[in-house]
């Protein structure tokens, strides 16, 4: 998938772009010289029937020799009438250089196209013209009045597609400058996350120094190895959920020290779902919201229970703990941690994501995100194993003690 991307989004080099602009020039033209060509046949046409119907009917080439010519001097002059309306527009109060050059080249334009128009019906007609003053009168005030008219259309739709690409890059800009704020508006959201976890294992370290160093620099490690996992996560918006769960593993050590035997943590992931991307710090503050507001709140503590499964095209993650049930079911006024949770999922996934809270069957509340579907093409690493969380599999956070500190690990019950 990664690689995909990159291919499809690598620097083009200087001789493909060539290649590229030639091309799109090639087309330019042959659009012009299709654009002409419809007026030039059916103008051919009208005189074809006009002949034979006058009971003078002349061969169908002959009416194109002596219609096409006249059109095609458009197809060279089309683009610099497309250079001259970008160079000199024509505002609402032009200025005398911009109407000099215009008029100098409407009647460049008379010239060429009156030349061409004569002699090809001079030259292609079957028999010869008598020229005579109403007959040159008629073609000269026909010219004027056709080289004016073909004039202003070609102006016209060169105004009318210049103001579309400008459309489109208004838009295209507007979008840009869209996806840059929601980018920015993200990361302050997770940003307003950092804190939380630092002041409140600060917290606890605090209240530990005096009483256990040993305890404290165990909880002083294991904040490091937090705050390296949230660091390592750079600007990165989502990343997979078995990253999610290594960082929580060692955020529930941490809150292990305040809870003690008061807390039970059991995991049920699916195994495919530990693949699946979901927003960068996305469990941390719903387990925190657990702890505080369930397990704190009971004075035998109780359990929180991580679950993860597909659905459909959708992977969602419960977070249920034991503790008090929402007063009427529905939850008051929601914290920082839950209204930046909800708005990241809307910025990133729109409509997509969903974060439900309720009270669950089981007794207690239960907090549901659900996000698309999607998945990274990621390896586990082989020094690494012992993080991957097996189908179904219960955990409970403990402590092990070996000769340098005290580590976390969740060992399978």
């Amino acid at each position: 998938m990664k690689r995909g991307v990159q291919a499809m989004g690598r620097t083009v080099t200087p001789a493909s772009g060539a290649a590229s602009d030639t091309g799109m020039r090639g087309v330019r033209w042959r659009t012009i010289v299709a654009i002409w060509s419809l007026p030039a046949f059916v103008a051919s046409y009208s005189s074809y029937v006009a002949a034979g119907a006058q009971g003078h009917p002349i061969a169908f080439w002959r009416a194109l020799a002596m219609q096409c010519p006249g059109w095609y001097v458009w197809v060279p002059l089309t683009p610099v009438v497309f250079a001259l309306a970008r160079r000199f527009p024509i505002e609402r109060r032009p200025d005398l250089r911009t109407v000099g050059v215009h008029v100098a080249f409407l009647i460049l334009a008379l010239v060429l196209y009156t030349t061409v128009y004569v002699w090809a019906n001079i030259e292609f007609r079957p028999s010869p013209l008598e020229l005579t003053p109403a007959l040159v009168k008629s073609v000269l005030v026909g010219s004027i009045v056709m080289t004016l008219v073909l004039y202003a259309a070609t102006h016209t739709t060169c105004l009318a597609l210049e103001y579309a690409t400008r459309d489109r890059e208004r838009e295209r800009r507007t979008l840009e400058l869209e996806a840059q704020l929601a980018r920015a508006e993200l990361h302050t959201l997770r940003a307003q996350l950092h804190p939380h976890v630092l002041f409140n294992a600060l917290h606890t370290i605090a209240l530990l120094a005096r009483r256990d160093s040993n305890e404290a620099i165990r909880v002083t490690v294991l904040l490091g190895n937090v705050l390296r996992s949230v660091l390592d996560s750079g600007g990165t918006d989502e990343r997979p959920l078995r990253e999610e769960i290594s960082l929580i593993q060692q955020y529930l050590a941490i809150e292990l020290v305040r809870f003690a035997d008061r807390l039970q943590v059991v995991w049920e992931i699916e195994d495919e779902t530990q693949d699946a991307m979901v927003p960068t710090l996305l469990l941390q503050p719903l387990v925190e919201n657990a702890l505080r507001h369930g397990i704190a709140r009971s004075v035998n503590g109780g359990t929180v229970v991580v679950s993860a499964q597909r659905s459909e095209q959708s992977v969602c993650i419960t977070v249920w703990n034991e503790g008090p049930s929402l007063p009427g079911g529905r939850i008051g006024r929601r914290g920082v941690g839950l209204q930046n949770t909800e708005e990241r999922l809307h910025r990133l996934y729109g409509d997509a994501g969903r974060l439900t809270i309720a009270n669950d069957p089981r007794g207690g509340v239960s907090v549901r995100v659900c996000a698309p579907w999607r998945t990274a093409d990621v390896a586990v690493p082989g020094d690494k194993a012992e993080l991957v969380v097996r189908p179904y599999t219960t955990y409970s956070v403990t402590r092990e003690t070996n000769s340098d500190l005290v580590v976390a690990s969740t060992p399978d019950r």
